[in-house]
């Protein structure tokens, strides 16, 4: 099931750097500190955790094309493209959620924000706006 969905060079590539951003996040997780690394080192794991989010999210993202195109007997439109699009965009949320959290904590209204972006930013992609 998982070939399926990952058959083109671009999914190959996205498929290859979630993997290697896993390890690594997890190597950077258990290895260092926060102050050990610097900020060159808070950026690469921002970073690393969004690649990784990016790959959960299109996944995510083509299940759910798919799925809603067999439910409504009809054929999957552009999914890859879709997936990619709102892949992009719904990665982004666990990397504010993770932003917010090294200001020290989230409350609830700030989880309402961004979901609330988050909501915004895919009516803008399904517009074609962005």
């Amino acid at each position: 099931m998982l070939l399926l969905c990952y058959n083109s060079l671009m999914d190959k590539l996205l498929l290859i750097a979630c993997i290697t951003a896993f390890f690594f996040l997890a190597a950077m997780m258990f290895l260092t500190n926060p102050s050990g690394v610097g900020a060159i080192g808070v950026l690469v794991l921002f970073i690393l955790v969004y690649v990784l989010c990016l790959g959960l999210a299109v996944f995510g993202c083509r299940l759910f094309f798919i799925l809603k195109a067999k439910l409504n007997k009809a054929t999957a439109g552009n999914a890859k493209k879709k997936s990619y699009y709102y892949g992009t965009v719904i990665a982004l949320a666990p990397l504010f959620l993770l932003i917010g959290q090294s200001f020290g904590g989230l409350l609830i209204y700030e989880v309402v924000a961004i979901f609330a972006l988050e909501v915004l930013l895919c009516f803008l992609v399904s517009r074609n706006i962005l």
